[in-house]
């Protein structure tokens, strides 16, 4: 059996014990394709003397606060999420005890999603623009090359939106993720800006149906087989006026088992338009991009109780899932997962995917 505890930091001070024993529910989600949020829910009451209510009126959870959750398991401690408060909701009731305060956080992108702008980046690679930017807010860095660097004249990037939403428009046109968290180890804060995470040693197993060693409560498994798996595109160079084309009928990411999940035999194409890019090489680029997302066709949604897996369950990473035979068991991404620490325990429910099947 496993031992689980869990730290609540406001501000980087830990919660004081009157506020932890008000705690009811907390929920963590952590996306792969989106922000993480947590959902804090905290129990108040009238106070004593009658002049207001425990909790609220202490006005702890300011605009853009932060709060952190470090959990620990089996002595094991990490933190799962670094958040800012957006949002805070009193339910007051006159029946005792039903009375509660909701505070809802987002990970530290929501700081690079409150300024709109329009600027131009002149003679720089797309990671280079995305580390310049997350330097600028003192994340960490953690970028991977890419190659293509636009040169005046000719061409320039420009940025017309908020930071993020530009970041995650260069990480799209590239076959990248772009995101911040802490790092699970050391709590600091890091900017992402590469392809998946594919090739990292898998996360502690996953055990379906498989007696004494199962932690897997629930498990559901979907494989969507008419996804496109090739993709065309055509462009102009404005310069030379000479037709630009891209062709990709594959995929280019490491394989997650021993044959793609969407076969190659009259394969279903699309065919690409609107992307804002001119030569064959970012085209190519492009077009690779958008079949490798559309690779992952098979999703798997399960449910793990924290005592019986004895680890936290990461989104962005890879985990070995047995059990489910000899076409799905194997390596998946972790796309999605759901901590819940309540009265009840800690629960975490995922959602898994994979571009390939067979061992």
């Amino acid at each position: 059996m496993s031992e689980i505890s869990y730290q609540l930091l406001i501000d980087d001070n830990p919660a004081r014990p009157d506020l932890m024993a008000a705690v009811q529910q907390i929920e963590v989600e952590d996306h792969s394709e989106m922000a993480g949020i947590l959902r804090l829910r905290l129990a108040i009451a009238v106070s004593e003397d009658g002049s207001g209510w425990t909790v609220l009126d202490d006005d702890l959870f300011q605009r853009l606060g932060r709060i952190r959750i470090v959990v620990t398991v089996d002595n094991r401690s990490e933190t799962l999420i670094s958040a800012h408060v957006m949002e805070v909701i009193a339910d007051l009731s006159s029946d005792p005890g039903e009375s509660s305060l909701s505070v809802v956080a987002m990970d530290p992108s929501v700081l690079m999603n409150l300024e709109e702008k329009v600027r131009a980046w002149a003679n720089m690679s797309d990671s280079q623009i995305a580390s310049e930017i997350f330097n600028e807010y003192g994340f960490a860095p953690v970028v991977e090359e890419t190659t293509w660097t636009r040169q005046e004249p000719e061409q320039t990037v420009f940025q017309r939106g908020t930071d993020i939403a530009f970041m995650r428009q260069l990480a799209w046109r590239n076959g990248f993720h772009c995101y911040v968290e802490a790092n699970p180890g050391t709590g600091s804060l890091e900017g992402h800006f590469h392809p998946q995470m594919l090739d990292e040693s898998p996360q502690d197993a996953l055990f379906v149906n498989m007696g004494m060693k199962t932690n897997v409560r629930s498990f559901h498994l979907r494989h969507e087989m008419l996804r496109p798996t090739a993709a065309r595109l055509e462009g102009l160079d404005t310069e030379t006026l000479s037709d630009q084309r891209a062709s990709v009928t594959g995929i280019s990411q490491t394989m997650l088992g021993q044959e793609p999940a969407l076969g190659q035999d009259r394969q279903r194409l699309v065919l690409l338009s609107r992307t804002g890019l001119a030569l064959t090489g970012e085209l190519q680029t492009y077009a690779q991009a958008v079949v490798d997302r559309s690779s992952w066709a098979v999703m798997a949604e399960g449910e793990v109780n924290t005592v019986d897996y004895g680890a936290v369950l990461r989104a962005k990473r890879t985990v070995a899932l047995n059990g489910a035979g000899r076409l799905f068991s194997g390596t998946y991404l972790v796309e999605r997962v759901l901590h819940t620490i309540d009265g009840s325990g800690y629960i975490q429910r995922f959602t898994l995917r994979r571009n390939a099947i067979g061992l």
